[in-house]
């Protein structure tokens, strides 16, 4: 399945269409405003495309081997023309490589606010600046060619610069600046300054300096792993990758994914913003990140989460923050974009911060017990401890509250299986770590808490009729969430009370080689498989010993990875397309974990409870 690319800087994102185009960029962060929105519309909503003037033979991608870096090439019968796409690390900065034998043509066609604002452009030497007449901010925009003298001038007039290069080497260079029109002007010098380096190096080699660098950076993440030995090790390079790049640089923080609206159903309105540092989603990828091997980035992102916290009053005032730590104030719709596919309507925020959901302390403070776990970092523990006492604590006072659920249901809190669980793991866990540390007395009182959590779920939430565990207290129906259950410790694999749970998810919620994460929600049927649940049910298979069941989940599904390696949060089961927001950290982290769980299923059998 052909379908965009991903590149990150650790700061920010963009996606490229297989034909060549620039249809997503948020700048300067990955939560910021697109200044390229054409995937959630039409040209009219921003990109930038760079693409032969002849038709190709063929076109192809793929990524720069261990890297964030997308190569796409043109072939034709006497040459070809290749273009490498990446953000540049450290720099709120889009670069584009050109190495062509025909002749290429440019079009760029930034829109401020996701396609609603057109710049004010004006022409400098080396291309142009696009300035946000209503907002301190511009994009300076510069071509840099072997020789100078191919460029032709800039075509203002619709607000978009169109140029024609011969064949020839070539960097467009995109770089985002807020400041006044000095800084502007600055950066636009700064360009220049760099071209006369730039020409030789361009003519001297097909990789200039600036690209070997960020191709260096991402293959220097990747090589401070241990090796990983099991099978399908492109796939789980690729997806540690895509988790780097959800990573935002500055503090550790990691997104639920790059981009916002891209729906679950296409033509429907099941569509969200996921541009934001998730406590659950984060806590997911940080475990993956662990057992991979990555004890900083891990930990960089539980330190991130612990200064979010709020001593005032619920730790985690909402589900998910800013990359910088700040609170999403609400949702709001873009009601300019007509929507990818006509899918409407676009948001920006995400309504979702004002729910109540009880897991998520659950969520990190597994994590936390992990890391230390692995690492023995009494001083880590010791330096949070007044934070750790806050969420357990917290969450012995409220578990019995309703909530949303990990599925942020909209006005249909309950009380739901899998977060009345979570609030067990918090206890369970918090009291573990509260022995690590010589605090006997809370430590006991956390334990008697999470037994009376655990004497309630298999009270309120066991079906005698059905043999299973139900999504809500008293309820019929099972969700994906219950596969987690023995991953957690809860109970073991083994458990007759589990294997029912297992068997009603099986008859009810799989299809092949995929899962469905619950049968319907506020907004209907659910229509497409939730891809994490079939890893989930993968891990969970492994645990039994059913390593054939697992492995046939796991080939089903990396056969709906794209043609780049990327997984969407769903598939559709038809045409193979990724849906809703993309690439999406959950899926990729399930990967992850369960790749490493395969190559090594002695040491994760039953071993967390």
């Amino acid at each position: 399945m052909e379908f965009y690319g991903f590149l990150s800087n650790g700061q920010t994102a963009a996606l490229v269409s297989p034909d060549g185009s620039i249809d997503w960029l948020a700048f300067p962060r990955f939560d910021s405003p697109a200044v390229f929105a054409k995937i959630l519309g039409t040209a009219g909503n921003g990109y930038f495309r760079v693409y032969p003037e002849e038709t190709a033979q063929s076109v192809s991608q793929e990524y720069v081997e261990d890297t964030n870096i997308v190569k796409t090439t043109w072939q034709f019968e006497y040459g070809k023309a290749v273009v490498h796409d990446y953000l540049t690390v450290g720099r709120p900065e889009l670069r584009r490589l050109i190495r062509t034998m025909v002749p290429m043509v440019v079009e760029f066609c930034p829109r401020f606010r996701y396609g609603l604002v057109q710049p004010a452009p004006k022409a400098v030497n080396t291309g142009a600046i696009f300035r946000n007449p209503l907002e301190r901010e511009a994009l300076v925009f510069a071509i840099n060619a072997n020789p100078r003298a191919l460029l032709q001038k800039i075509d203002t007039s619709l607000s978009h610069g169109t140029w024609r290069l011969p064949p020839g080497h070539y960097e467009l260079i995109t770089q985002y600046v807020a400041d006044d029109e000095d800084r502007l002007i600055e950066a636009a010098d700064a360009i220049e300054d760099q071209m006369v380096d730039l020409e030789h190096d361009l003519e001297r080699e097909s990789l200039n300096q600036t690209l070997k660098q960020n191709i260096a950076f991402w293959r220097h993440r990747l090589a401070m792993l241990p090796q990983f030995h099991g099978p399908h090790q492109e796939a789980y390079r690729r997806s540690v990758l895509v988790l780097y790049g959800l990573t935002y640089h500055i503090d550790g923080a990691i997104i639920a994914a790059p981009t916002t609206s891209l729906p679950e159903t296409v033509g429907e309105s099941r569509q969200w913003d996921y541009r934001y540092a998730w406590v659950r989603d984060g806590s997911y990828a940080s475990e993956a990140l662990l057992m991979a091997g990555d004890h900083v980035g891990s930990r960089r992102f539980l330190d991130f989460l612990f200064n979010c916290i709020d001593v005032q009053g619920k730790p985690f005032a909402a589900p998910f923050f800013h990359v910088d730590g700040g609170l999403i104030r609400g949702e709001h719709e873009l009601g300019w974009l007509p929507g990818y596919k006509d899918s409407v309507p676009c948001r920006e925020g995400n309504a979702a911060t004002r729910q109540s959901q009880l897991d998520i302390e659950g969520d990190f403070l597994w994590t936390v017990w992990r890391y230390y776990e692995s690492t023995h970092d009494r001083e880590f523990l010791r330096f949070y401890w007044f934070r750790i006492q806050l969420l357990v604590n917290w969450v012995e006072l409220n578990h019995h509250n309703k909530d949303a659920s990990l599925w942020e249901f909209r006005d249909q809190d309950d009380y739901y299986t899998h977060s009345q669980l979570m609030c067990w793991v918090a206890l369970t866990y918090g009291a573990k770590m509260a022995e690590a540390l010589g605090e006997k007395d809370i430590a006991q009182r956390w334990q008697k808490s999470a037994q009376k959590i655990h004497h309630l779920i298999d009270n309120e939430a066991y079906n005698d009729k059905l043999g299973s565990y139900t999504q809500a207290f008293h309820g019929q129906a099972v969700d994906a969430a219950l596969l987690v259950m023995p991953l957690y410790g809860y109970c073991q694999t083994s458990d007759p009370r589990f294997l029912g749970t297992l068997k009603q998810i099986e008859q009810q919620l799989v299809s092949g080689h995929w899962v469905y994460r619950y049968a319907g929600d506020m907004l209907g049927t659910a229509a497409h498989p939730f891809v994490l649940a079939t890893f989930w049910l993968a891990r969970v298979y492994i645990r039994l010993g059913r390593i054939a069941d697992a492995e046939k989940l796991l080939d089903g599904m990396l056969k709906y990875r794209t043609n780049l390696g990327l997984l969407g949060e769903h598939a559709d089961q038809t045409t193979g397309e990724p849906r809703g927001n993309f690439p999406q950290g959950f899926s990729h982290l399930g990967l992850v974990m369960t790749l490493l769980e395969m190559a090594e299923p002695r040491t994760v059998s039953n071993s967390f409870s």
